[in-house]
């Protein structure tokens, strides 16, 4: 791509004096020149714009659902076992309401998108003055959260409407992260890989609109004054840029038109397009065909992706989430015992098939007893069903014996 005529036209056709960005700008240079010269120059990456692209939007809707759609909920593990602790004030506030505004699922939904996009998922924990108990999460819009600063061993967060706040006071999800407190736009990185996308996608439209004439040059056997030039070239401009598909101009006589286009199928395009939604996939480290990529996807390695994803996309997010409510959210003698957990064993929820497999296995292998397979299907218990299954072949002989004296 990268040819004579490219170069031949940076210096004529682009703005004079154009600097290097660094920061969340692809810049003019590199094998995507011509797609950025038909972008009008630098393509700024923000999550706004990102967002554009179909294989973004689908990986951060694809992660914050399943993020949000988890069952939630306060445990309490002690010497008699592991219990559901919906009394909980915290249980009600994630997998309810977590305000008068917004249901867990949007809540978890907003706030995922937000430690993705921008880096840092923030919200509010209000609790009531007298008893200190948290009533409450209060989802922070990104431009809000003006910093946040280091001070003697401690973190604070100035957050419009609310002013500086300590740490204990706000719940913080960070994205990549160099220090472990702040987190990074994933776009500080990603601008290059995904503005080139975005040039792409402009180019394509622009191709589209124009029947692939992108711009041309005049030749002459006749010298021509600065003013006629100008005046030429305008005209010609002006036609070209009708797009009608009735288009025609006139030269005069001594005077040649000599087309510079890059065609889709020239500027490879099409692989491009697969290209940069492989990327995107790796940018938010997310399965191919969880972005509806199904080039190279089998039935049996889309399994196979499925629980990858769940282990290692989901399962590292939902640890940030479960660890910040149990440093921020339970009290000095709750540490010990309490603890939040996020049900990822959800997203193993396929076919039937598959299901009754593994619940097959669980209840025969003592894994689950039946009343808690019940209990992941939101089936009521049944009285008898609590004891866990021992295959007969692995009974040792103390529990035979045992047996037979029971019956």
């Amino acid at each position: 791509m990268e040819s004579l005529v490219v170069r031949a036209l940076q210096n004529a056709l682009l703005p004079v004096g154009r600097s290097a960005q660094t920061d969340g700008y692809l810049t003019d240079n590199g094998a995507f020149s011509i797609l950025n010269l038909l972008n009008r120059g630098q393509v700024k990456v923000n999550r706004t714009t990102a967002l554009s692209l179909s294989a973004v939007y689908n990986a951060v809707d694809q992660i914050s659902n399943d993020i949000a759609k988890l069952p939630k909920g306060v445990y309490e593990k002690n010497d008699e076992g592991r219990f559901r602790r919906k009394e909980h004030p915290l249980d009600y506030l994630i997998s309810k309401r977590p305000n008068a505004n917004m249901t867990q699922f949007n809540y978890h939904k907003a706030l995922m998108i937000n430690a993705m996009l921008s880096g840092n998922g923030i919200s509010v924990i209000i609790r009531n003055r007298n008893t200190g108990i948290q009533t409450g999460l209060d989802l922070i819009d990104p431009d809000d959260l003006k910093s946040i600063k280091k001070k003697n061993g401690l973190i604070y967060y100035d957050i419009k409407g609310y002013g500086v706040l300590s740490s204990e006071d706000v719940f913080h999800v960070p994205g990549f992260s160099f220090n472990g407190i702040s987190g990074i736009s994933i776009f500080r990185y990603a601008a290059l890989n995904m503005g080139a996308a975005l040039s792409a996608e402009a180019f394509a439209d622009e191709n589209f609109k124009s029947k692939g004439l992108v711009a041309g040059i005049i030749k002459s056997d006749k010298s021509l004054t600065g003013p006629a030039k100008t005046m030429i070239g305008n005209a010609m401009e002006k036609r070209l840029s009708k797009g009608d598909i009735n288009n025609i101009g006139v030269l005069d006589e001594g005077m040649d038109f000599m087309s510079i286009s890059v065609n889709a199928q020239e500027a490879s395009l099409i692989d491009w397009k697969k290209i940069s939604i492989t990327d995107v996939a790796r940018w938010f480290n997310i399965a191919p065909h969880k972005i509806k990529h199904l080039e190279n996807s089998t039935y049996s390695n889309i399994e196979q992706q499925s629980l990858e994803h769940g282990s290692d996309t989901i399962v590292p997010w939902a640890k940030r989430f479960e660890e910040e409510y149990d440093y921020k959210c339970f009290s000095d003698d709750e540490h010990a015992t309490y603890y939040v957990k996020f049900n990822t064993n959800a997203l193993i929820r396929t076919d039937v098939k598959t299901k009754s497999e593994y619940y097959g296995r669980a209840i025969n292998f003592g894994w689950h007893t039946r009343n808690e397979i019940r209990d992941l299907e939101d089936y009521n218990r049944i009285d008898g069903l609590d004891e866990p299954l021992t295959p007969a072949n692995t009974l040792t002989m103390e529990q035979i014996n045992k047996s037979e004296q029971d019956e």
